[in-house]
């Protein structure tokens, strides 16, 4: 068993966030196999490739928030999630555990998982990231059927998908969505945006957007609305 580096700090005294109702309360057994499930994940790139996913606290501490904080009903408190952060924190790394997570651990039958960004190349690097993650775990690359070529994923378990949507496919109607990653919101198409997070997600239980960003200097942007909100 791989033990996490004395080096790499962990989220020791976890408060929910201030956002939580006062009806919500914090499920860590849910929290828990999150973090586990990203935890069992690999780096891809760098001096950390091939590493363990070791969530740092603040990274810990918007997964312990997304999926521990639940409603009354048993469902997740929060749809949507905005992450702004600088630039070389490992942006592209956390969006794609959560994705899979979404696509592969989340227990959705037929989950509907996309990534999205201002461009298909865009959002392709969170994807590939994704897909050397599922290489290097083998309790999932044994389960996923990866389609490369269509920058698409097939959880067979659960029938779930993963997949990158250009800017043909996301105006089609049919969608049936589960999880959104949109990867460098202040950049996001408005029309592309709106049409993957207004009533996309409605067949779903617990759909969530995971909108995740750098800064940007656009005022007239989504990714500056969402900022402001």
């Amino acid at each position: 068993m791989e033990e996490r580096p004395k080096e790499m700090p962990k989220l020791t005294d976890y408060q929910p966030t201030r956002f939580m109702l006062p009806t919500s309360y914090y499920d860590a057994a849910k929290a828990d196999r999150a973090v586990k499930f990203i935890e069992m994940l690999r780096h891809t790139k760098g001096k950390w490739a091939g590493k363990r996913f070791w969530l740092l606290p603040w990274q810990e501490q918007i997964i312990r928030d997304i999926f521990g904080v639940i409603k009354p009903n048993g469902y997740r408190q929060f749809n949507t999630a905005y992450v702004e952060i600088p630039k070389k924190q490992g942006k592209s790394e956390l969006a794609a555990a959560v994705a899979l997570y979404l696509c592969c651990g989340d227990g959705e039958q037929r989950a509907e998982v996309y990534s999205c960004a201002s461009d298909r190349q865009q959002a392709s690097i969170v994807f590939e990231v994704a897909m050397d993650m599922v290489r290097m775990t083998p309790a999932l690359a044994k389960r996923t059927k990866i389609l490369a070529s269509q920058k698409k994923m097939i959880f067979e378990p659960t029938n779930s998908i993963y997949q990158v949507l250009s800017a043909e496919a996301y105006s089609k109607h049919g969608l049936n969505i589960s999880g959104v990653v949109y990867d460098e919101l202040h950049v996001a198409d408005r029309q592309m945006f709106d049409v993957m997070t207004k009533g996309s997600g409605d067949a779903r239980t617990q759909p969530l957007y995971f909108l995740i960003t750098t800064a940007g200097n656009d005022q007239n942007s989504i990714g500056y609305e969402i900022h402001e909100k």
